[in-house]
């Protein structure tokens, strides 16, 4: 009888622990989620001022991609 008393305190303690765990990860996600949309935002502010230029360096660095996994090949 007091073996099964133990058991059902250890859950209730898992469940408890559970719930905590579930609500930290839903604050760390939120809180993710908001810097995320902020560096988006200025990230599109920064390409707005000047698309031409990200596309040029966009373009570049495709380039040196490219070459550099076509010489791996050889």
């Amino acid at each position: 009888m007091e073996e099964e008393e133990e058991i059902k305190q250890i859950n209730k303690t898992i469940n408890d622990l559970n719930v905590k765990i579930d609500n930290k990860i839903e604050e760390l996600t939120k809180s993710i989620q908001k810097a995320l949309g902020e560096k988006k935002e200025f990230a599109e502010g920064k390409i707005n001022e000047n698309p031409l230029a990200y596309v040029a360096g966009a373009f570049v660095g495709g380039v040196i991609v490219g070459y550099v996994m076509g010489r791996g090949k050889s």
